[in-house]
């Protein structure tokens, strides 16, 4: 059994804490829009290079400008996995985003997170739990569960959980969120904190 290091978090919390209110502060428009193309980026793909696909996207001005599908997936296509249909999620984003942006005032950071989820798996393709816990948690909201493979494996070792399937359905996905939350509860540390510090103590830096 893995054991949870208090001291060690401890070193970084100071990091981690700077890293979420950095987060809670994102409120323009088009850093939310792009950040929401890097949660469609991020599945099996490594968040480096999906972050550079972003800043190439950026520099062809995606949000203000039509570009085309072609192009998107010309930038993806050496910066991500399954560039063609990530492409197209992202070439599909901006009418999808503009309703997003209508139904929720994203700078508010007291919506309900989980009724916010909700809306992005049901209406934007490319969104599953994991993606659309990982964007509102990179835009500033709190308290969703960001289940990609490295915390399974951490929540594994610290025997929160037992044995991980390969793919989580919807009732899988939320009994370990609630599992997750309930250590957290323990341990006295948010998901968010300790999301946060389980990729610092598999990468060495705090990124998103």
């Amino acid at each position: 059994m893995k054991s949870f290091v208090i001291e060690d978090y401890n070193k970084i919390k100071s990091v981690i804490a700077t890293r979420l209110n950095q987060f809670s502060k994102i409120v323009d428009k088009s850093e939310i829009f792009y950040e929401l193309c890097f949660c469609l980026l991020t599945p099996q793909s490594n968040a480096k290079r999906c972050a550079l696909a972003i800043e190439d996207l950026k520099e062809l001005d995606l949000f203000n400008s039509e570009v085309d599908l072609e192009q998107i997936g010309g930038v993806l296509k050496t910066k991500t996995r399954f560039h063609n249909n990530k492409a197209k999620y992202v070439h599909n984003l901006k009418p999808l985003f503009e309703d997003l942006w209508k139904n929720f005032d994203l700078t508010d950071k007291n919506l309900d997170s989980y009724e916010l989820r909700n809306w992005l798996i049901k209406n934007i393709k490319g969104l599953g739990f994991k993606e659309s816990s990982h964007f509102l948690r990179n835009i500033g909201f709190r308290n969703l569960a960001i289940l990609d493979r490295h915390i399974l494996r951490n929540l594994h070792e610290l025997e929160v959980i037992g044995d991980i399937s390969k793919g989580l359905s919807k009732n899988e996905y939320l009994l370990i969120e609630e599992m997750f939350s309930s250590y957290c509860i323990n341990v006295g540390i948010s998901m968010d904190e300790l999301d946060l510090y389980f990729w610092y103590s598999e990468t060495g830096e705090v990124f998103k």
